[in-house]
């Protein structure tokens, strides 16, 4: 991090300008579900969320011979993390999901 700010003041950036932006929160649900439900268990995924006022970033699905896996990065801001994790339990009892894993935005790399 320590680069990162001196990179910044030599580009005459002020790194302490940058940090006072609060960010938002960045998660990822994974979801497992068999292959057939994947599609009605996206909808109500973006659904349910959206009208918690959570924003579904990015969705990436991988295929396998008997389940799909939905890796859903969500953008939240801190004041709605109560809701998400609400949400998050919630979707573990949708019909058809079989597992939900949870990953904060320190377990996720952006590449």
């Amino acid at each position: 991090m320590r680069i990162f700010d001196l990179f910044l003041r030599r580009a005459g950036i002020q790194a302490s300008t940058l940090r006072a932006r609060a960010p938002l929160s960045v998660s990822r649900l994974t979801v497992v579900c068999p292959r057939g439900d994947l599609a009605q268990i996206r909808r109500r995924i973006y659904s349910d969320l959206n009208t918690a006022g959570i924003r579904v970033a990015n969705v990436q699905v991988d295929h396998s011979d008997t389940h799909d896996t939905a890796c859903v990065t969500l953008t939240c801001p801190p004041e709605l993390r109560a809701e998400l994790m609400q949400r998050a339990r919630l979707i573990q009892d949708y019909p058809g999901v079989l597992n939900v894993k949870w990953a904060g935005r320190e377990r996720i790399a952006i590449n």
